[in-house]
C-alpha cells in the first residue's frame, strides 16, 4: 500500500469518529426514534464535507462493521474501498484488505477494549 492509502484511510476514519459523536448527541438532544439523521462523508478526501441522510437504522448497519464507511454517490476509491451498497442517497463502502483495513479497525470507535 501507499503512503496516500494510509492517509485517506486515516481521513476517513476522522469522519467516521464526528458521525459516532453526531450519532450519540442526536440521540440525547432528539430521543432514538427519528426519521433521518445527516452526517458528513466518509471518504478519503479531507475536504469533503458533503451532507448525507441516513435512518438510524441504516447508520448502525454501516457501524456493525469497522472496515465499512458511509459515502456519497461516487466518492469511492476503487484503489482503497470496495463499493458494497448504493442507493439514491449514499454508499457504502469497505476498505481493502492491507493496511487502510488495519487502519480502519484501530481506529474504530465501537471496538471493545476487552
Amino acid at each position: 500500500m501507499t503512503e496516500w492509502q494510509d492517509q485517506e484511510a486515516r481521513n476517513e476514519t476522522v469522519f467516521r469518529d464526528l458521525n459516532e459523536w453526531t450519532r450519540e448527541e442526536n440521540d440525547l438532544r432528539l430521543g432514538v426514534h427519528r426519521l433521518l439523521d445527516t452526517y458528513l462523508c466518509e471518504c478519503g478526501d479531507r475536504r469533503c464535507t458533503e451532507p448525507i441522510e441516513l435512518t438510524p437504522g441504516e447508520y448502525e448497519e454501516i457501524r456493525t462493521e469497522p472496515l465499512r464507511f458511509l459515502i456519497a454517490l461516487n466518492h469511492e476509491n476503487p484503489d482503497s474501498d470496495t463499493v458494497l451498497i448504493e442507493n439514491a442517497r449514499f454508499a457504502t463502502v469497505e476498505k481493502i484488505y492491507g493496511e487502510p483495513s488495519r487502519i480502519a479497525r484501530a481506529t474504530d470507535p465501537r471496538r471493545s477494549t476487552t
